[in-house]
């Protein structure tokens, strides 16, 4: 355990190094600072505020300078700073993400030795080398905040349903709460954690023979309480009224009606900002369809993608083992609890049509780890040594497949997308997140091409040495720097603008995310001649077909 938990710290610590910023993180590391010197929590609040407490944290101690009103310095932790201090502030920001990372796989790996030390072992390398929680693990944003912190309730519930008061009770409730605190995808965990609480509440009433309705009561209580006073005091314990038509000053459509006083007020003006904005919906990607209304597969086709090959053999091992040697009730409604919330969080967010990518739904992968996890003792009844040695080798696949990628896990995508240069002609929301601005940087400090037109996609690219011009909807000569994601779902570009372009694979990828060409006069002039004949390069051609 301890050495695969040092593996996984280094590989988030250099991928949290070599990245630069993804689209939100500029903003969360900004809103810190007033959120810790003026307790803030009205700026963003659709992003909860426990992350940017531990932001504003690591910010505090990398750069204490940000926190001094009077020094007359610039405010932003990014912008305002030279880029050594840019990427030191960045990195210290990550820590914070890192840091909780690995303390929800350390509470994952122990819950599930309550299963056998086996299953603990395998469970937690699940979670150490798995692509999505390396790549928002290593990152200032919520969604591994939110993933991590699902461990915690995961070990907090077990406790609870080994032994259900008040006082486990009440750590259940916190634990919830801070999830709710993390992102509103946490909200799940709620009603799985009460039916565990309450059904072993009731059980150990009936064994007793006593009565079981004012035990029951006690631990809903506790569990309340603690949830309750656990999320105030992430806010500050403050009071406030929350404005129907304006949560988190945006406008909602809905009609205005003045709510509270409200203890954690900012907390449900972000949580009706974000079913708004799940109504709504932002525009997505899949299979070559552009859309803002979602599509019932997507995290269907992100869980078929995005996942390694090796664990979803292991999965299918548990399956087969089940075929051949029908598992025990009690071990079938141990399995139906442990991927209820999973289930539950895949459907809701299916139905929604703020669909952004597997970062959406990876609070449930702690759980779905667990599953298959226990998946050990199920092939070691059906199957013997042989089953063991199967398990062995289907996570060493997985590990390999992920680790092959390394730094790029955001760009993460299976063979059976092609891997991630076949990958984006499927799915490319919340994968290329502007994460390789640097390295472009860097590419055109040592070419020095003498033209680079660049697809702005986030954040400030001078700020990382991208001197560039906007590509042109017509063939002009000079060097093209695309991210994946303007050339398969454009958004500030017209679509079909850069379709003379990529008729043609990319000439070279950076991280896989950004697309490299040169356009020179002959090319321009091949180019012109398979306009409107050549479909772009994903549909047609060996990448359309994978590696």
């Amino acid at each position: 355990m301890v050495g695969l938990c040092a593996l996984q710290a280094g590989l988030l610590a250099r991928t949290a190094w070599d990245k630069s910023d993804t689209i939100d993180e500029p903003f969360y590391l900004a809103v810190s600072i007033p959120q810790w010197l003026h307790l803030d929590l009205a700026t963003n609040c659709e992003a909860p505020a426990l992350p940017r407490w531990g932001f504003g944290l690591a910010l505090r101690l990398a750069d204490p300078p940000l926190f001094d009103e009077s020094s007359g310095q610039g405010r932003h932790p990014l912008w305002s700073r030279a880029m050594p201090e840019t990427r030191r502030n960045l990195f210290a920001a990550r820590a914070a993400t890192i840091l909780v990372t690995l303390t929800g796989g350390l509470f994952l790996w122990s819950a599930a030795r309550a299963f056998g030390e086996g299953v603990a072992l395998l469970t937690y390398a699940l979670w150490c080398f798995s692509p999505g929680i390396l790549a928002s693990g290593s990152l200032a944003t919520l969604d591994a905040w939110v993933t991590a912190l699902s461990c915690v309730v995961i070990w907090a519930t077990l406790r609870l349903q080994q032994r259900p008061t008040p006082g486990h009770a009440v750590i259940v409730g916190s634990a919830l709460a801070l999830t709710a605190a993390a992102k509103v995808t946490g909200l799940g965990l709620i009603p799985v954690a009460v039916a565990v609480g309450g059904w072993a509440r009731w059980r150990e009433s009936r064994k007793q023979a006593r009565p079981w309705v004012r035990p029951l009561l006690a631990v809903i209580g506790a569990l309340t309480l603690g949830f309750v006073l656990t999320l105030w005091a992430v806010y500050g314990f403050r009071f406030g009224v929350l404005d129907t038509a304006r949560p988190c000053g945006k406008e909602t459509g809905l009609a205005r009606h003045l709510v509270g006083p409200l203890p954690f007020a900012p907390w449900f003006e972000g949580l009706l900002s974000q079913l708004v904005h799940g109504r709504r919906g932002h525009l997505g990607y899949l299979f070559g369809e552009v859309g803002a209304t979602g599509w019932w597969w997507f995290y269907l086709a992100a869980l078929a993608f995005k996942t390694t090959v090796g664990a979803q053999a292991l999965a299918a091992l548990r399956l087969a083992a089940w075929v051949k040697s029908p598992p025990r009730r009690t071990e079938l409604a141990t399995d139906a609890v442990i991927l209820a919330y999973p289930l539950l969080l895949i459907t809701i967010m299916s139905v929604g049509k703020a669909q952004n990518g597997i970062k959406y739904i990876l609070p449930a992968f702690p759980f779905a780890m667990l599953w298959a996890g226990r998946a050990l003792p199920d092939l070691k009844r059906a199957f013997g040594r042989g089953g063991i040695a199967a398990a062995v080798v289907a996570l060493l696949v997985g590990i390999v497949e992920s680790v092959a990628v390394h730094p790029h896990h955001l760009m993460f995508f299976n063979l059976w997308a092609g891997g991630p240069k076949g990958g984006p002609r499927y799915f490319v929301s919340g994968d290329d997140w502007g994460q390789d601005q640097r390295r472009l940087g860097e590419w055109q400090r040592t070419a020095k091409p003498w033209r680079l037109f660049y697809t702005y996609y986030n954040g400030d690219p001078a700020h990382w040495g991208i001197v560039y011009e906007t590509p042109p909807c017509e063939p002009r000569p000079g060097f093209y720097a695309l991210h994946a994601v303007e050339v398969h779902r454009p958004k500030r570009l017209r679509p079909g603008c850069l379709d003379w372009l990529t008729v043609e694979p990319p000439d070279e990828r950076i991280g896989y995310s950004i697309y490299l060409y040169q356009v020179n006069k002959p090319r321009i002039e091949r180019l012109e001649a398979e306009r409107g004949k050549v479909a772009p390069f994903w549909r047609s051609g060996p990448e359309a077909r994978g590696p």
